[in-house]
C-alpha cells in the first residue's frame, strides 16, 4: 500500500511540474527576449558588480535598495533625488559614502563608458 501511495505522490508532483513549466518558460522567454541589445549587454556588468548589494527584481533591501522599477519611480530610494538617468549615473560613478549599512563604492574607474550606458539601459528594464 505504501508503494502505491508513493507512486501517486510522484505522479501528482510530475503533473504539477508539467502545469507550471509552460508559464515559467514563457515568463523567462519574455523577459529574456524583451531586452534590447544594450540592455542585454548591461546585465553582465550588473551581475558582476551590483548583485552583491542590490536585488534586480525586488524592492527589498539587500545591502542597498532593491532596484525593481528604479527608473520608473518618481524618486530614487534612499537619496530621494528624482529618478533620472543623470542621477542614477552620478550615483553609480561616485558611489554613496553615507550608504547604510555600508557605503556604496564608486564605479567610475571600474566601468567603461559603454558598460555604464548599457548598465543604465538594463536598469531601465527593471
Amino acid at each position: 500500500m505504501q508503494g502505491r501511495s508513493l507512486n501517486i505522490i510522484k505522479w501528482l508532483f510530475i503533473l504539477a511540474l508539467v502545469a507550471v513549466m509552460p508559464a515559467a518558460t514563457i515568463s523567462w522567454a519574455k523577459s529574456n527576449t524583451a531586452l534590447s541589445p544594450a540592455a542585454k549587454a548591461g546585465k553582465k556588468p550588473f551581475d558582476q558588480n551590483c548583485t552583491l548589494g542590490h536585488i534586480a527584481d525586488q524592492t527589498t533591501t539587500k545591502i542597498g535598495p532593491g532596484l525593481k522599477g528604479v527608473l520608473k519611480n518618481k524618486e530614487l530610494p534612499y537619496s530621494h533625488k528624482p529618478a533620472t538617468v543623470a542621477n542614477v549615473r552620478e550615483q553609480i560613478e561616485k558611489g554613496n559614502a553615507q550608504g547604510k549599512p555600508m557605503p556604496m563604492p564608486p564605479f567610475a574607474e571600474k566601468l567603461s563608458k559603454t558598460d555604464l550606458s548599457n548598465l543604465i539601459d538594463y536598469l531601465k528594464t527593471l
